[in-house]
């Protein structure tokens, strides 16, 4: 699906540039205007796949609006310098959202759309504690979001618009899973060891 991975291809760009801003190295108005027109193309595509869609087509397009409104929401957020809580407490909604879908992944079989999922599940999770309730992982959520956007992201839509979507492919995306697993788990421990010193 060529028009799905131009979604998800600038979804990608979008995640990868608010990570920036997490690490400092991106003004915020500037992220804000990409994702800005992230959400509105994306919010595009997903209508205009949805529009006269089979009802089967159309559970797993309606998938797109959640990164829509996300990177529309966050836009206007970060350009007229609004409360993030707000993006917080959405972000509790699509993360808990992307676990269903995950769930559905994993009842039809398709163990790496219900992988991904998860990982999203969990970005958006961090969203929350962050914005929503104020947690300081900054840190923890700056690289978390860097990694999703390439490889869940960027590389996927990529290799899917090239038509390179092979068995080494799926063996490759599952190694890089498995490193950015025990990566996100040695940042929560470094994190939380910082924590408990400057306490």
């Amino acid at each position: 699906m060529s028009v799905g991975n131009i979604s998800l291809l600038f979804g990608g760009v979008a995640l990868f540039i608010n990570s920036l801003v997490l690490f400092g190295k991106v003004d915020v108005k500037s992220a804000g205007v990409f994702s800005l027109f992230t959400g509105l193309l994306q919010t595009f595509i997903a209508t205009w796949l949805v529009v006269g869609a089979s009802s089967a087509e159309m559970f797993g397009f309606a998938s797109i609006y959640l990164f829509a409104f996300t990177y529309l929401y966050v836009g206007v957020t970060f350009l007229f310098d609004l409360d993030g809580r707000g993006v917080g407490w959405f972000s509790l909604f699509v993360s808990i959202s992307a676990v269903f879908y995950a769930l559905i992944g994993f009842s039809t079989g398709d163990m790496m759309g219900a992988g991904t999922w998860l990982f999203w599940a969990f970005l958006w999770g961090l969203f929350f504690m962050g914005m929503g309730l104020g947690r300081q992982i900054d840190g923890l959520t700056a690289r978390v979001a860097f990694v999703l956007a390439w490889l869940t992201l960027i590389i996927p839509a990529l290799f899917g618009l090239a038509n390179l979507m092979t068995p080494l492919y799926n063996v490759m995306w599952w190694a890089a899973s498995g490193t950015s697993i025990l990566y996100f788990g040695l940042t929560m421990w470094r994190q939380r060891r910082f924590l408990e010193v400057t306490q």
